[in-house]
């Protein structure tokens, strides 16, 4: 065994974490990134060009990319979409990243160090793709970082879940309320302008989008995008209408894929594919590549070729999307029970084959293929109310706003990560609105450390 005469000559090591990626575990740098704890100023890329944070985005917890919907600026030009992050550059190659298409929208590299494959990266397009090495630019030894990281507490906490039931429940009311209002302006705002783009075909897009969770709202707006409402209501059938959206999302199976299906979904879904052939031609429509779809730790009732076929349902006849859709919102916003009246028009009911079908290559076995009130209810909140609220804007109409505001205090509370944290504080929400303002907390404030604006962390702070 080696002996050391002095300090000196012990391995580097000691005082700080060896360069191998090994050693540093990539959820520190996603944390790194998350927390923007580094220096931002003068970041450049590998090849020199400038980079400027606007949007970390957020973390991805699922398939893809780590983070989804960042907002960089590269070299003076600005970028918005999903951030890939590994410990070395070449982790890009290890995880096959540069032959998986899903990645070609990845805008912006994050290594924690550089290695031989720093500054060659490509997609799958061949495209060259920029890339950041942090280790420069840590303003904590990393040493220190990796301590921090493994000994940390519980990230789940919100900072102030300890002193939580100091806050006087009335307080904790009226700042969530007043936060749900904020995120259904900031929801109705972020809405494109009418006189540029048309609230039919912005209904269109939002409720497609919906119909794909997170894991598959961007294809699904994709999709939205490639049918406009006009070319949809064009089509004379249930099959026509099918054929275009599920041809143009890629996700028509081919002969190759059908040799195990059974007679009636293989004779399905080759009417649908030569139906799409046709259909190309004539309106000149460019597909998606299938790999754009998640599957991953999905639902079968949440598969996209079955929320496709739902979305086709939409402009049947006497579907919400068939025509006049803003007129149907408002009418049923005007009912007794306008609650009632606005599931009803989200109704979505695909033909009998997807009574067995949640895709196009297996049978299954039977289910009610209807959109479930869960679903339109979350469709509402994110979608139709934030359209409303537009459609009121621009017509001045506050009591059409209001109306579409209690649809919000008339819903069920969403039960999904955000609510339940706060819940397991004692704070339930009573209506989908509640619940709105619990989220507008959590991302605006909790999360990114914003006690000192908050009317709760003031109480605290004041006490």
């Amino acid at each position: 065994m080696p002996t050391f005469n002095s300090p000196s000559d012990a391995p580097a090591t000691l005082c700080e974490p060896s360069q191998h990626a090994a050693e540093v575990p990539e959820a520190l740098v996603q944390d790194l990134w998350a927390q923007q704890r580094f220096d931002t100023e003068d970041l450049s890329t590998s090849d020199g060009a400038s980079i400027d944070v606007i949007d970390p985005g957020r973390l991805n917890s699922d398939a893809g990319p780590d983070f989804q919907r960042t907002h960089v600026r590269i070299g003076g030009i600005e970028w918005r979409g999903p951030i890939e992050v590994h410990t070395t550059s070449g982790g890009w190659f290890r995880h096959e990243h540069h032959t998986d298409p899903r990645y070609n929208s990845v805008v912006l590299h994050v290594t924690l160090r550089a290695d031989m494959w720093t500054g060659g990266l490509l997609r799958a397009d061949e495209s060259p793709l920029p890339e950041l090495v942090l280790y420069p630019c840590l303003d904590t030894p990393l040493r220190e970082l990796l301590y921090t990281f493994r000994t940390r507490a519980d990230d789940d906490a919100l900072p102030c879940a300890a002193r939580w039931d100091e806050v006087p429940p009335a307080r904790r009311t009226s700042w969530m309320r007043q936060l749900a209002g904020d995120r259904m302006t900031a929801k109705r705002d972020q809405l494109p302008d009418p006189t540029e783009t048309s609230l039919d075909r912005v209904l269109h897009e939002r409720l497609f989008a919906g119909l794909g969770y997170a894991k598959n709202d961007a294809p699904m707006t994709t999709l939205a995008r490639r049918t406009p409402p006009s070319m949809l209501r064009s089509l004379d059938t249930p099959t026509e209408r099918e054929a275009l959206l599920l041809g143009t999302a890629g996700l028509l199976p081919t002969p190759g894929d059908l040799l195990e299906a059974d007679r009636r979904t293989a004779d399905y879904a080759m009417a649908l594919r030569d139906c799409f052939q046709r259909l190309q031609v004539r309106l000149d429509v460019t597909p998606m590549a299938a790999t754009a779809w998640s599957f991953f730790r999905l639902r079968p009732n949440n598969f996209p070729p079955l929320r496709i076929a739902q979305a086709a349902a939409w402009y049947a006849e006497g579907g919400l999307l068939h025509e006049a859709p803003i007129s149907t919102l408002r009418t049923a916003l005007g009912q007794e029970a306008p609650v009632a009246a606005l599931r009803e028009a989200l109704t979505a009911t695909p033909p009998d084959f997807w009574h067995r079908h949640y895709h196009l290559t297996k049978r299954a076995a039977e289910h009610d293929p209807s959109l479930g009130t869960s679903r339109r209810d979350t469709l509402l909140v994110n979608a139709v109310v934030p359209v409303l609220l537009r459609d009121a804007e621009e017509h001045e109409n506050a009591a059409q706003a209001e109306a579409a505001l209690d649809v919000l205090r008339a819903l069920p509370p969403s039960q999904d990560h955000v609510v339940r944290r706060f819940q397991d504080l004692g704070t339930d929400p009573d209506s989908a609105y509640d619940a709105q303002g619990l989220h507008e907390l959590y991302r605006e404030y909790c999360s990114a450390g914003g006690c000192l604006e908050c009317q709760i962390g003031q109480y605290l702070l004041d006490a």
